[in-house]
């Protein structure tokens, strides 16, 4: 205040004592405008006080705890917010499609995307960096952004160590999602990668997953309108794939032999609902023996190949019966049209379960990925869950998922081609 005082002393001295009538009347009339202004600006911040919603902003929540980033609380246009802000989206179906297919333009998306949200947020999303930490090494092994998401996930799992320290006042421990997501995908990335072990900060991580598990096999809270992610069989699955591609003896742990008892035990009594969990145990069959028997790994080939639409794609809403937003009865249907996610899942999952690259709806699988590329080098995907206003943030999963099954499908034929 003393500090006010003395500016308007030393503007006050500037003004001379004899000024003209003219110049008298507009200090006062520029007086009169600047305590309407001070009014006018009080009341609008008193109004969008009283309006604001009662929950803090994606920000401050962001700031507050970076690594238990609750996403599944925000609206769409929160969501859609939070995407824009790390630059990742938002896609819709009408970007436009790329001139020829590219798979560096691929490549670099998905490296852009994946390290822009593990800077950003901190954790790891299935959707997102999650997935990207199990692109095919083949590729990817030679990128930074794929070093550095791995980096950015070990961190992400030391942060949870600050929780187990008794009265440290540490934000809230991380969601049973979050942790089964970030040790699977962390493992299935260094078996990819050709690691002789698991590292430390991966068997831990997979050791706080298997301690989450309740006893019938099953993690508890994993349950939600999330599609195709966070059903009952997305975290015995993945756990599942992560455990029997994991290198050296780390199967042979007394956690993961028990937890894996667990998981057959659960699927023996829950057989797969959906296209989408059948394509899961496909591919965790394939690391697993005994897991899938021969007669249902053929069923759910057959099914999967009956899905393929007639342009040669598939779409991510037909592995399922699922319904947008809250998934009630009321809400609308999903859609349901050939996309990246359903596209890029089936053509991989199909490979892992043992279909020549050669057949016939690979190919034709393959001609519609090298076909329906975006400019951006993404394949667009309809978020399943949300409304039709969304980023669709599916889109880095299905992106994830195209360039895995052209690794799978033309790899071992001489490599992608550009055409």
């Amino acid at each position: 205040m003393g500090d006010d005082r003395h500016s308007r002393h030393q503007t006050e001295s500037r003004t001379p004592r004899a000024a003209p009538t003219i110049v008298r009347a507009g200090l006062a009339l520029a007086a009169v405008l600047a305590a309407f202004l001070l009014v006018a600006v009080s009341v609008l911040s008193t109004s969008a006080t009283a309006n604001a919603a009662p929950r803090p902003t994606i920000q401050a929540r962001q700031a507050a705890d970076p690594a238990t980033l609750d996403t599944a609380s925000m609206s769409n246009d929160e969501f859609a917010t939070l995407l824009a802000s790390a630059e990742l989206g938002p896609y819709a179906r009408e970007d436009a499609l790329a001139d020829a297919f590219s798979l560096e333009r691929a490549a670099a998306f998905l490296d852009r995307v994946a390290v822009a949200w593990g800077e950003k947020y901190g954790c790891v999303t299935c959707h997102t960096n999650g997935l990207y930490l199990a692109a095919p090494p083949e590729i990817f092994a030679e990128r930074r952004a794929f070093e550095i998401a791995h980096d950015q996930a070990a961190r992400y799992v030391r942060s949870w160590r600050a929780n187990d320290v008794p009265g440290n006042d540490a934000p809230e421990p991380p969601d049973v999602t979050d942790v089964i997501g970030t040790s699977a995908f962390l493992a299935i990335n260094e078996a990819q990668s050709g690691a002789k072990e698991l590292s430390d900060i991966t068997v831990e991580a997979l050791d706080r997953a298997w301690s989450l598990q309740d006893e019938g096999g099953h993690w508890t809270g994993f349950v939600s309108n999330w599609p195709p992610f966070y059903d009952r069989h997305w975290p015995v699955t993945l756990m599942a794939i992560a455990t029997g591609m994991a290198p050296g003896d780390y199967a042979s742990t007394d956690a993961a032999v028990e937890g894996m008892h667990r998981i057959r035990d659960h699927i023996d009594a829950n057989p797969p609902e959906f296209a989408h969990n059948r394509g899961m145990l496909l591919w965790a069959g394939s690391v697993n023996e005994g897991l899938v028997s021969d007669a249902d790994r053929q069923l759910w080939i057959d099914d999967l190949l009956g899905l393929q639409h007639d342009d040669g794609g598939w779409a991510s809403g037909g592995l399922g019966v699922w319904r947008m937003r809250k998934g009630l009865d009321s809400d609308p249907p999903v859609t349901v049209e050939s996309d990246g996610y359903g596209t890029g899942f089936v053509i991989y999952v199909l490979r892992q379960a043992g279909v020549p690259a050669s057949h016939a709806a690979i190919q034709r699988g393959v001609g519609w990925l090298k076909a329906n590329q975006r400019v951006g080098g993404y394949w667009w995907t309809q978020s399943i869950r949300n409304s039709f206003t969304t980023s669709n943030f599916l889109t880095h999963a299905g992106t994830a998922f195209a360039v895995k099954a052209l690794a799978a499908a033309e790899l071992e034929m001489g490599g992608v081609t550009e055409r």
